[in-house]
C-alpha cells in the first residue's frame, strides 16, 4: 500500500494542499463514509512520523477494523473510495483556479434549469469582469464564446429571433479561441520537430496562415494571435530576424497584457531563437540571451510550479561560462540548485559544476564531476560527452579523445531519438573533431607554416559544410596558435 499511486500522490502534495484535501474528505457534502476519513488519518500519520511500515495493509486493516480477522478486500475498497475523492478534489481545486470557470458553470446550470433571472444576473457580472480584463488570451475568448452562446440561444428562443448580434459575437470569439490554440500548439509542435525526430500533420495550418495574412488588419490587435503568429514564422524562417524583433517589442512593451502561460511561451521561444543563432555562429546573440535569462530569473517567468527546468539551468550556466561571468555563474549554480526538480537535481548540479570547472580550466575537477553524471536521456548523453571531449582535448589525451569520438559516432548512428539533420550535424562535428585531434597530435612533426595551412584548410572545410554541431569550437581551435616545435598538442 505504501507504494500505491494514491499514497505517492498524497505524499507529493504541499502542506497546504494536504490540509485542504483533509477538509474535503471531512466534508459531508463530498463524503459521508467514516472509514474513508479514518484511512486518510492513518496515511497522514504515517507521513508525519515518517513510518512507511504503518501503511502495511495488515497494519492498516487492524487499525480500521480492530478485533476482526484480516481481509484484503475492505482495505482495497477504502483505497478506491479515497482515490475517487482525491480525483474529485483535483477537479474542484482546478475549476476554482481557472478564470471564469465557476461563473460559466453556474450560468450553464441555470440555463438548463430555466432559471433565467440567475442566468442574466451572472451574465451581467461576467461581462463586467471580461470588459475589465486587459488580456484577450484563449481563456478570454473561450469565456466570451460560452457566455455569448448561452445568451444568444436564450434570446433567440425566448426573446427575439431576429437579433443576430450576440450569436455573431459567439462565432467571432470561437474563431479567435481556435486561432490562438491552433497557432500556440503549432508553435510547440514545430519546435518539437526541430529538436527531436518527430513529425506532425498540421492539417489546415497553411490555410489558416493564408487567411490571417489576407485579413491581418482584422487580427493584428489581438495580441495573443499576433504573438504566436510571429513565433511560428520565427521558427519557420530562421534567417529572418524581423519576427524576433517584433516579439522582443511585445516582451518589452505589452507583456502585462499577456497571461502567465503566454509570457512563459514568449520568453522560451525567444531563448530558443537566440540559442539557434548562437549555434549558427552569430556570436552577438550570446549577450542578448544572457540578458533575457536574467530578466526571466528576476521576473520568475522561468519557474514552473516553483521549479526551474534543468535545461534552462544548463543553458544559463553554459552561457555564463562562455561569457566568462564565472562569479555570477557560480553564485547562480549554488543559489538556484534547490529549485531544480528533485529527480534531476543531483545530475544537473554535477554536470553544470563540471562545466564551470572546465571553463575555469580546472580540468581535473571537471572530470571528477563528469564521472558522476548519469545519462538519463539523449541530451545528457551528448552534452556530457561533448564536455568530456573538450576536457580530454585540453588535457592533450589523444588516446582517450579518439576512443570517445568513435564511441559517440556509433551511438549517434544507432540512436533513433535524433532527427536525420541532427545526426548529420553531430557526425560532421565528430569527423572534423577527429581531424583536428590528429593535426594537433602531429604538430611537433610539422613546420609552423605546414601546421598553420592544415588548420586553416580544416577551418575552411568546417565553414563550408552546412550542418556542423559546435562549429565555433572547431574553428576557434583551428585559429589557436600552436608552436609546432614545443607542442605535442593532443
Amino acid at each position: 500500500m505504501n507504494q500505491s499511486r494514491l499514497v505517492r500522490n498524497l505524499a507529493a502534495l504541499s502542506p497546504r494542499d494536504k490540509e485542504r484535501f483533509q477538509q474535503f474528505v471531512h466534508s459531508p457534502y463530498f463524503n459521508q463514509h467514516e472509514k474513508t476519513v479514518e484511512l486518510l488519518e492513518v496515511i497522514y500519520q504515517a507521513f508525519e512520523q515518517d513510518s512507511p511500515e504503518l501503511l502495511d495493509k495488515k497494519v492498516v486493516f487492524h487499525r480500521l477494523f480492530p478485533d476482526q480477522p484480516y481481509e484484503d478486500q475492505p482495505v482495497h475498497n477504502l483505497m478506491s473510495y479515497l482515490k475517487k475523492l482525491y480525483h474529485r478534489f483535483l477537479a474542484v481545486e482546478y475549476a476554482g483556479q481557472e478564470p471564469y470557470t465557476e461563473q460559466l458553470l453556474t450560468m450553464e446550470n441555470a440555463y438548463d434549469r430555466h432559471q433565467f433571472d440567475l442566468l442574466l444576473n451572472r451574465a451581467r457580472q461576467l461581462e463586467k469582469k471580461l470588459k475589465k480584463s486587459g488580456r484577450r488570451d484563449k481563456n478570454f475568448h473561450f469565456a466570451q464564446y460560452r457566455l455569448n452562446h448561452l445568451i444568444g440561444y436564450y434570446e433567440t428562443i425566448f426573446v427575439d429571433r431576429n437579433n443576430p448580434k450576440v450569436l455573431q459575437r459567439m462565432m467571432d470569439h470561437l474563431d479567435r479561441y481556435f486561432i490562438v490554440e491552433k497557432l500556440r500548439n503549432s508553435c510547440h509542435l514545430t519546435a518539437n520537430q526541430l529538436i527531436l525526430n518527430t513529425e506532425f500533420d498540421f492539417s489546415f495550418l497553411d490555410e489558416l496562415l493564408a487567411h490571417l495574412q489576407a485579413y491581418w488588419s482584422k487580427y493584428e490587435q489581438e495580441l495573443s494571435i499576433k504573438m504566436y503568429f510571429h513565433i511560428l514564422f520565427m521558427l519557420r524562417e530562421e534567417s529572418d530576424t524581423q519576427h524576433y524583433s517584433t516579439l522582443k517589442s511585445i516582451l518589452a512593451e505589452q507583456s502585462e497584457d499577456l497571461s502567465q502561460a503566454e509570457v512563459h511561451d514568449l520568453y522560451h521561444f525567444c531563448y530558443n531563437f537566440c540559442i539557434r543563432q548562437i549555434n549558427l555562429g552569430v556570436a552577438e546573440y550570446q549577450w542578448e540571451l544572457f540578458e533575457l535569462y536574467q530578466k526571466g530569473l528576476d521576473s520568475r517567468v522561468l519557474f514552473e510550479s516553483g521549479l526551474l527546468h534543468e535545461w534552462d539551468f544548463k543553458n544559463i550556466v553554459t552561457l555564463g561560462c562562455g561569457l566568462k561571468q564565472f562569479e555570477w555563474t557560480e553564485n547562480f549554480i549554488e543559489t538556484y540548485r534547490e529549485y531544480l526538480p528533485e529527480t534531476s537535481r543531483d545530475n544537473a548540479y554535477k554536470y553544470n559544476l563540471a562545466m564551470l570547472h572546465f571553463s575555469k580550466e580546472d580540468y581535473d575537477k571537471a572530470l571528477q564531476e563528469l564521472l558522476h553524471v548519469q545519462f538519463t536521456d539523449v541530451n545528457y548523453h551528448l552534452s556530457t560527452n561533448f564536455l568530456l571531449l573538450r576536457t580530454y582535448y585540453a588535457l592533450k589525451d589523444t588516446e582517450a579523445l579518439l576512443s570517445l569520438i568513435e564511441t559517440l559516432r556509433i551511438y549517434i548512428m544507432r540512436t533513433k531519438k535524433l532527427t536525420t539533420e541532427k545526426k548529420r550535424s553531430y557526425t560532421n562535428f565528430l569527423r572534423f573533431a577527429r581531424k583536428l585531434v590528429l593535426v594537433k597530435h602531429q604538430a611537433h612533426t610539422l613546420s609552423k607554416d605546414e601546421l598553420k595551412n592544415k588548420l586553416h584548410a580544416l577551418s575552411k572545410q568546417v565553414e563550408n559544410t552546412e550542418l556542423v554541431m559546435f562549429r565555433n569550437w572547431i574553428t576557434q581551435e583551428c585559429a589557436t596558435k600552436v608552436d609546432s616545435r614545443s607542442s605535442a598538442a593532443v
